[in-house]
Parts: structure tokens; sequence; C-alpha cells
């Protein structure tokens, strides 16, 4: 397939302001006197590189401050590369922030018209879709009213639902699927699904690794404005963990110094992070609140993390996941942010998690947890296959008859012909 998108050495430079005046009498006094504003420039892009063939779909990861956004936008047209060129061979729409272009006092019907008269469609192409467009954001009765009185689930329903299906060569995604209930992102990935389908091609960014391995054919790696790799997801992951691995050890070596690098990033041992923020302990609970590493299938669960932080530290992300033998993720929860979700953040104290049930196969599984910065730039305490439960049958089926990951026992029986 020949490309639809051609990215040749793109770089994207910005100014900062420093000691920006907040009055105009402060900036007159500022000339006056001879005393000019501070700046210093900044490249968010660097000799960026990249094709995309017509009817692929590309994932875009990189942490936080990486360039995804910046390149996102430049794709859509929103601003100029400061060097290097970007060849558009179609029609580009995208959905990069929540509600982004909507004007908050029109409705969401001269929204959904205006979106797609400047999208380059006739007003008549555009009517022929409303009704469509209202039906997949479920805004019947809400589609004549101010957008300023739309909740942030209405604003994504009708932002996703313009843009998909105003039918463009190529719809790039900016991390938005990750709002909204989980019904409605079902709904978003099964019309990305049939957009793929029918040949179109996607560009999304997705701080999900599920979301990218699901629905990108390959994937571009950014790292500090520059591009990494470009290939599959199986390799673009991991790099993406790779290059984790590489921050943590850099932001030790700047808190620490080298000569205790190794010590704060225990890779050997199953253990990696700056020891910023520890988990100290890792305790489990069967149904009847006794310590185990043992439960029976489908049995709850309760998994206790005590931790430990520094001073400097006010808040914190935390993952928790169950892992097999083969590393297959069996089940992982996140917090983004512990004060948000659980309350003002001590210097020490435990978290708590209870799975009501776990419906297992039987086997060995570990408890994978880890502690990270908001911004899951590295990694502040992260362990893997240290902490060990074994899930025992608590049923007579014989565990020749299923496999998998989830116990679910059937019950067959034979329906004779009447």
């Amino acid at each position: 397939m020949p490309p639809i998108l051609i990215v040749e050495s793109v770089s994207k430079q910005f100014q900062i302001q420093h000691n920006r005046p907040v009055t105009l009498k402060e900036s007159i006094i500022r000339r006056l006197t001879g005393r000019y504003d501070k700046s210093s420039t900044f490249f968010a892009l660097r000799d960026v590189s990249f094709s995309v063939e017509k009817g692929r779909t590309l994932g875009i990861i990189g942490h936080n401050g990486a360039g995804k956004s910046t390149l996102l936008r430049l794709l859509c047209g929103l601003g100029r590369p400061t060097k290097g060129r970007i060849k558009r061979l179609g029609q580009i729409n995208g959905l990069l922030e929540l509600g982004s272009g909507f004007h908050l006092d029109m409705t969401g019907r001269e929204n959904l018209i205006t979106g797609g008269i400047l999208s380059g469609l006739m007003k008549r192409q555009v009517k022929e879709q409303e009704q469509k467009i209202i039906e997949f954001a479920e805004l019947e009765e809400f589609i004549d009213q101010p957008v300023r009185t739309y909740s942030s689930g209405m604003f994504l329903r009708l932002a996703f639902a313009t843009a998909v299906h105003f039918d463009p060569d190529v719809l790039i995604i900016d991390e938005v699927l990750a709002v909204g209930d989980s019904r409605f992102q079902k709904k978003c990935l099964d019309r990305l699904a049939s957009f793929h389908t029918d040949g179109k091609t996607l560009i999304l960014t997705s701080h999900d690794p599920d979301q990218i391995k699901s629905l990108c054919d390959e994937v571009l790696v950014l790292e500090e404005g520059r591009k990494v790799m470009q290939g599959d997801t199986e390799s673009a992951m991991n790099c993406y963990n790779d290059l984790m691995r590489q921050r943590t050890e850099k932001r030790s070596a700047q808190l620490f110094g080298e000569t205790l690098q190794s010590t704060l990033t225990l890779e050997q041992s199953n253990r990696m992070g700056t020891q910023e923020a520890t988990i100290r302990i890792v305790r489990m609970y069967d149904a009847q609140g006794k310590a185990t590493s043992v439960m029976r299938s489908g049995d709850s669960l309760t998994i206790e993390l005590e931790y430990s932080i520094t001073e400097s530290l006010s808040d914190l992300a935390l993952s928790l996941g169950i892992y097999n033998q083969a590393n297959v993720k069996c089940f992982e929860t996140q917090i983004t942010s512990i004060n948000t979700t659980l309350g003002h953040l001590t210097q020490q104290g435990s978290f708590s998690c209870q799975l009501p049930k776990l419906p297992l196969i039987p086997g060995l599984y570990y408890i994978n947890v880890g502690l990270y910065p908001i911004t899951w730039d590295y990694v502040y305490d992260y362990h893997w296959q240290m902490h060990p439960l074994h899930v025992v049958n608590g049923d007579k089926v014989p565990l020749s008859e299923i496999s998998g990951v989830v116990s679910v026992y059937p019950n067959w029986s034979l329906i004779p012909k009447g």
C-alpha cells in the first residue's frame, strides 16, 4: 500500500518566556528601562521522520512530554513545523482534545454542522450524516441545548461521533478514549475497528498498552521529542519499558549519585525503582481475614500494600496486577492519583484492595505491584514475580477438562432430537 501520510525530518521549536510582565504598566516600565523579558527555546520534536501506509493503524507512545500531542497537532495541520515537512495525501480529521473546536454557546447540532463544514464538507453532506451522529452520540434529547450545559461524557460522545462519521481518510485521536464509561469506550473501539476494516487509516496515542496492542498494526516510540523506533507492537512496548527503566536509573543517579544507583534499581532481584516511595510489605488475606499465599479458585482475596514515602512526595500513582507463570496479565488495576481516589497521602501507611471473587484456573500466579509519580515518567518501586499466589482447585471437575485463565466449569448436556 502507498503511504497516505509522510513526515520528513520534522522539528518543532517553542519559545518560552521567563518573568513575563503581568500588567501593561509593568511592560512599559521594562521597555523604558531596557529590561527585556528573558526567553529560551525548547524543541518539542527533533528530526522526526516516518510514514503511514493507507489502511494501517499507527500507535504513538512515549512518556508525558515526549512530543506525542505536538506531533498529532502538526499532523492535523494545527501549526507548522519549525523544520521539515508533512505530506498529507487524503482528508484528515482529528480528535485531539475533549470538545476542542466547540463553541460553548452554540448547540450540539450547530457545532456538529460547523465542524463538518470546517472539515471541508458541503452543508448538504453534513446534513446527510447529522442523524447518525446524534444517534451514535446518544444525545437525541440534548442536541439542541448549548454545549456549555453538557457533561464531559456528553462532550466526548459528540466530539467522537462528529469526527468519525465525516468519513475522513485519516482519523487522528489523542488519548480521548480514556474518557467516558466502559460501555461507550467499547462502542468507540467497535467503531474504530469498523473504520479500520473499511480501509481507513488511524493514528492514535494511548497510555493503555492493551488498547495499543488490540488496535495498532505498528507503533512509533518517541522519547524527548525524538523518534526511537517504529515497528511491531511487541517490540515497541519492550522498547517503551526499556526507556522507562533508563529514565528510572537516570533519576536515581541524579538523586543519589552513580555509586548508589545499583542499589536503587534492583532488576536482578525482580525489583526496580528510585525508592523515593517504597512498597515495604505485600500481604494477602483470604475470605476469613487469614494471611495466606494459597487460595481456592473463585474465593475472595484481599491484597494489602504497606508503603513508605519521602517527605517531598505529595501524591502517587499505583498499579496492581496478577500475572501467571508465562507473564500473561490476568488482571490489572491502576490508580492515577492516590490523593484524588483515596484521600490525603501520609508518609507511611497501607493500601488495601479487595477482590470479591478471583476465578482463576488453578496454578501459580504472581502479584505485581508498583508505585509511580502521577506523570508515570519513571518508577518509584516496582515488584514483579516477588509475591507468589497459589490457586488451588475447589471443585471436583478434573483440571484436564479446562484450560485458559478464567475458571469457568461448563455443564454439558445432550439435547435429543424430538
